[in-house]
């Protein structure tokens, strides 16, 4: 099945540069939500006893119950929250106060600076083994971990300090990811490998340069369940500021939701899910420009499968958006809307409201993640704010599915392709504060 090209929005040709049509984006999710409203999942009369179970990952066989730790429905968490949270202690904070001290006084003040510092830099003798422990879990167990407690009202008056210290977390994790793309006022792609989830936190291009801001509505409204795009294995997302209300944080194991189609006789919607030659999803428009097919033309699309089965794992990609911009045959849009209802369904997701101090760990091929919509106040202390990485975990034994990396841009490796030569930033503010650069001095 050749790329449904034909069936699909006009992606032949790059968006301008720095653009995003939030009215359509809306108008696509408000349509996926009136279909997932009426949609109802039926079961089939099938012996589901005669199912064949196979795992933990590593051993999994393709549509088969999957025995694994990350096969966790809400009900085991009920009256558990010690099970996937860790408090950092007083030794704990002192510790990573003093490592970022430290590599402030040899004269670290700005990204590029932050850049070139590695985890040796960040001595943590006594929290470095418990970070690599919620790592082992978040990438070999129940795929996510809560820790609570960093000190973010302590580095209040101190971005830089703030920065330093969740980068230093995610070094003593793995290899930092390119986990967002942005644009300079001449078209020219950068990369950040910091990344602020907050209003307005892309730059919109303009020949003035960065001076004018893409204050998008995507920033606070509702977000389906979905896995980021590269091809990562953790992502990190740290509260700094909570909204007035809203903005709740969701997740749901995408190991149960394969299980529970099976159990319910929807086979059918797994084989569908995992058959390849048959999914092709539009690229991202804005990276187009720099990839092109061999004969000069736009790669306007590209093979991937939700459920990837390789090498005894089962890797999971679900993206909501993509799906709306392309024709799926009446199978594939039953198993999309299968896979969301029984991801909203409250007995398989957990619902967390982050507060400042928060910093929640994802494993990205297993665990789907949502947000709820957010309503923001009016000074930057009331808006909902958080820090973002995605790190190559060290902990990680998992080869990725070739149809899991080539989405969306990604290298091998993971994270999102950029030019040779292009700039990596690590901004210090978002893009939408200040002189729109990510950097000031005070907020």
């Amino acid at each position: 099945m050749a790329p449904p090209e034909s069936n699909a929005v006009d992606f032949q040709q790059p968006q301008q540069v720095g653009t995003f049509d939030t009215q359509n984006y809306q108008t696509r999710i408000k349509e996926y939500y009136r279909k997932l409203d009426s949609y109802k999942l039926t079961p089939k009369q099938v012996d589901t006893s005669k199912l064949r179970v196979s795992g933990p990952q590593g051993k999994v066989e393709p549509l088969t119950i999957i025995d694994d730790p990350a096969d966790w429905k809400a009900a085991d968490f009920q009256g558990r929250e010690d099970a996937y949270t860790y408090q950092l202690t007083t030794q704990d904070v002192a510790e990573l106060t003093a490592a970022v001290a430290k590599v402030k006084s040899t004269g670290v003040s700005t990204e590029k600076d932050i850049l070139k510092l590695t985890k040796e830099d960040f001595p943590l003798a006594h929290l470095r083994p418990k970070l690599l422990e919620i790592g082992r879990e978040v990438n070999s167990g129940k795929g996510f971990h809560l820790v609570r407690g960093f000190p973010v009202e302590q580095y209040k008056q101190d971005r830089l300090g703030l920065v330093l210290a969740f980068w230093a977390l995610g070094l003593h994790l793995g290899r930092p990811l390119i986990s967002q793309t942005d644009y300079k006022a001449d078209g020219t792609v950068f990369g950040s490998v910091l990344n602020h989830v907050t209003d307005g936190r892309f730059v919109k291009a303009k020949q003035e340069g960065y001076t004018k801001i893409d204050r998008s509505k995507i920033d606070i409204t509702r977000l389906a369940f979905h896995s980021d795009q590269g091809a990562t294995n953790l992502i990190a997302l740290l509260s700094i500021t909570a909204a007035p209300g809203g903005g709740e944080s969701k997740w749901v194991s995408a190991v149960a939701i394969h299980n529970e189609l099976l159990h319910l006789g929807r086979q059918d919607l797994v084989e569908a899910l995992s058959k390849e030659k048959s999914w092709w999803t539009p690229r991202k428009a804005n990276q187009q420009a720099y990839e092109r097919k061999p004969d000069g033309s736009f790669k306007g699309f590209e093979e991937e499968v939700p459920f990837a089965y390789h090498d005894g794992y089962l890797s999971v990609h679900f993206e909501v958006n993509k799906y709306q911009d392309i024709k799926l045959t009446p199978l594939q849009e039953e198993a999309v809307l299968a896979v969301a209802t029984i991801a909203e369904d409250p007995k398989f997701h957990l619902a967390k409201t982050l507060q400042p101090g928060d910093l929640e760990i994802i494993h990205n091929p297993t665990i789907f993640h949502s947000r709820g919509d957010i309503f923001d106040g009016d000074s930057h202390a009331e808006k909902r704010h958080l820090l973002r990485w995605w790190v190559a975990s060290d902990a990680n034994k998992r080869p990725i599915a070739p149809l899991f990396a080539p989405r969306s841009n990604v290298q091998p490796t993971g994270g999102f392709i950029v030019p040779e030569g292009s700039q990596v930033r690590l901004p210090l503010y978002p893009y939408s504060r200040h002189d729109g650069q990510g950097q000031a001095t005070e907020e």
